[in-house]
């Protein structure tokens, strides 16, 4: 799991400003609406809520009911800066937590990549188990395993993730998969670019391992525009991409 200090720093001062975590919000913003049209009043929970930046997002955009936990006590600390509703809590093990507690919107971003398909599976039943009759589950993953490279070792990631492989996953979890799309595709060569000169430092010892970071930082305000501004264009252009560095799920119970 993640437990660099300094990571989560760099996650807590990016979630509001990069390009990528503004869409990434918005999408999840999109689907609850979607689905709860105007009713603020539904039960949210951020299962892995890292900084709580999407939490925030919500809060500002009027749902009140919202908490998250996350294992990292580095971003715990981030959230309570928030002002946020978060536990530390292991998502391996949090079914006996909420025992009493079941949930319209469950969030699961960007989490499930540390750990082998079996814990994955037991994750993705306890979520099937807290998530109301009617409600949705909200799942972004890293797609695709061209993509690997620097980050995933910063954030210790362990796979990455296609459809087919989560429907392999939820094989026998009451739980159906009812909208998906990678994305960014637009921006695929460009990323995809970036990995590969970073598998080949990697190949050659080039990169110490020991002092590695993540990609998660803020370009300048025009590069970062321009990237948001070309995924929102890909969104109204393409309602499901077919190749991305990330997977991003609606799943509702069967």
């Amino acid at each position: 799991m993640l437990i660099n200090y300094n990571e989560y720093k760099a996650m807590y001062d990016a979630e509001e400003k990069l390009w990528w975590y503004r869409v990434l919000h918005e999408k999840v913003l999109g689907e609850i609406k979607k689905k709860f049209k105007d009713n603020r009043q539904i039960k949210i929970l951020d299962a892995g809520c890292g900084t709580g930046g999407l939490m925030s997002f919500l809060i500002k955009n009027g749902y009140q009911d919202i908490q998250g936990f996350d294992f990292s006590a580095d971003a715990v600390s981030f959230c309570l800066e928030r002002n946020l509703n978060v536990q530390r809590i292991d998502i391996t093990n949090f079914e006996e937590i909420f025992v009493d507690k079941t949930f319209d919107v469950i969030i699961n971003n960007d989490v499930v990549y540390q750990f082998e398909n079996q814990i994955i599976k037991k994750i993705f039943t306890t979520f099937q188990n807290k998530l109301k009759y009617e409600g949705i589950l909200i799942s972004n993953n890293n797609a695709f395993q061209i993509f690997y490279g620097t980050h995933d070792i910063a954030v210790g990631g362990k796979q990455r993730f296609t459809l087919s492989k989560f429907k392999i996953i939820l094989d026998n979890i009451p739980l159906k998969i009812v909208h998906h799309t990678y994305w960014s595709l637009i921006l695929s060569p460009l990323i995809l670019a970036v990995r590969l000169i970073q598998q080949l430092q990697l190949k050659l010892n080039l990169i110490d391992l020991k002092n590695i970071k993540s990609d998660v930082n803020v370009p300048t305000d025009f590069v970062n525009n321009m990237f948001y501004q070309i995924v929102k264009l890909e969104e109204k252009l393409i309602k499901r991409g077919f190749f991305g560095s990330s997977l991003f799920m609606v799943l509702k119970r069967n």
